[in-house]
């Protein structure tokens, strides 16, 4: 089960590989950050010229807003 999760995650991450702009921008909670959903998780990541970097990844119950004030969108 956890295998077929991880495989579901990473065809979610080939997409946003192949168009890291089109995750929505996140810039409230950390400059550059964007995320990209796989039900009922949000994958929040940062681009760069060569590289996705995985921020964090959700619960999508979870308080993004106490998560942010304890500096966990930090990279």
């Amino acid at each position: 089960m956890a295998s077929r999760f991880l495989e579901r995650v990473g065809a979610t991450l080939d997409v946003v590989r192949q168009s890291p702009l089109m995750g929505p921008s996140r810039e409230q909670l950390s400059e550059g950050l964007r995320v990209t959903f796989h039900h009922p998780y949000a994958i929040y990541y940062h681009v760069t010229d060569r590289e996705l970097i995985i921020v964090r990844v959700l619960h999508g119950a979870r308080d993004t807003a106490a998560i942010w004030e304890q500096g966990g969108f930090l990279h």
